[in-house]
């Protein structure tokens, strides 16, 4: 059945849902925690973080009752201003605060007094720019300076974590981060990104944060956007990559929800096969192969794109210089919920 056709039976794309969301479910520990990657350690409030805003779309049911779960557990972590971080060892970082927040805000909850610290701590990474940093020195240098004396690289602004922050309603500086994405969107269209190889992941988050609450509203840097994306959907509906020569689920993902921010009508073919890809690649437990590559640039590296050679999937401070993937699938099958909601949500 081609993705045409299993876009417009709903139940098909209800059911993968449904597995998915089962699969993510059972994949939590036993004090309901995702973890995934191994970099430090699992990423333990990085994963749970990013799942559960993914699933805290889905309506009322097993999905959104363990979105609404994993919030309650961020919420009770880590003192009142100290933000989250990749696991309880790390720092707190403006990324992974901005995932607590998406999903606290999807949730409805963005008033608690928990996420108005996060808030805070979000906007403190401000940057001259207008671009949001990941770190911050006084916040991060006691941990990072044991593996290298600067970190200048990691303190700049980000154009990935920048798009993150940009979804968040409640954010004070939100409009800076608007103004900011439009600045630096790529003649092409897509935005770059710091920590991902993958340019679909911040280019869809930077387009729905340009059009979130303007359904209406012409948005040049959206429609650009969406005609990257769905210049970069195959003819099978799989996004290609250099590390996932044979198909990414992560970046299928991510260029679907590129193409569903743009106009309404436009890129429909694409929206169609990409749609029809990842129904067809969804494994019997419910998951997609991981394909979520995440990359650790040096401290001192502020154009990762420049890098010829990266190593892979090494961990604690030999990870500099590589990139590390998902290995449990988490990060990649919450990416495929998340697109798969919406192009439900939009049909």
């Amino acid at each position: 059945m081609n993705g045409a056709q299993r876009l417009a039976a709903d139940e098909s794309i209800v059911q993968a849902l449904s597995q998915a969301t089962e699969f993510l479910r059972s994949a939590r520990d036993t004090d309901g925690w995702w973890n995934d990657y191994e970099v430090r350690g699992p990423g333990q409030f990085w994963a749970t973080a990013f799942v559960g805003a993914s699933l805290a779309d889905l309506p009322d049911g097993p999905g959104h009752t363990a979105a609404t779960e994993s919030w309650e557990l961020l919420k009770h972590t880590r003192g009142p201003s100290d933000g989250w971080g990749y696991c309880p060892q790390v720092p707190g970082d403006a990324d992974i605060t901005s995932w607590a927040l998406r999903l606290a805000e999807a949730l409805g909850d963005e008033k608690d007094v928990r996420a108005a610290e996060g808030y805070r701590f979000v906007a403190a990474h401000l940057q001259p720019d207008g671009g949001i940093s990941s770190y911050l020195p006084q916040v991060a240098a006691p941990f990072l300076e044991r593996v290298a004396p600067r970190w200048d690289a990691w303190y700049a602004s980000h154009p990935c974590v920048t798009a993150a922050a940009a979804g968040l309603g409640q954010l004070p500086v939100q409009e800076r981060l608007l103004a900011r994405l439009r600045e630096i969107q790529r003649p092409d269209g897509s935005w770059p990104a710091y920590w991902w190889p993958d340019r679909e992941y911040p280019t869809a988050l930077a387009a729905e944060a340009l059009t979130a609450g303007r359904p209406d509203a012409d948005c040049p840097e959206a429609r650009a956007a969406a005609r990257w994306a769905a210049a970069r959907i195959g003819a099978d509906g799989a996004v290609r990559t250099d590390l996932e020569p044979d198909g990414s689920a992560f970046a299928t993902a991510f260029a679907l929800r590129a193409v569903l921010a743009g106009p309404v009508g436009e890129g429909i073919e694409a929206v169609h096969r990409a749609v029809g890809h990842l129904l067809d690649s969804q494994k019997k437990d419910g998951s997609w192969r991981a394909s979520a590559w995440c990359r650790v640039p040096g401290p001192m590296e502020r154009d990762p794109d420049a890098r010829e050679h990266w190593e892979r999937g090494r961990r604690g401070k030999a990870a500099l210089g590589s990139v590390v993937l998902d290995t449990r699938a988490l990060y990649t099958t919450a990416s495929a919920v998340a697109a798969l909601t919406r192009a439900v949500a939009q049909r």
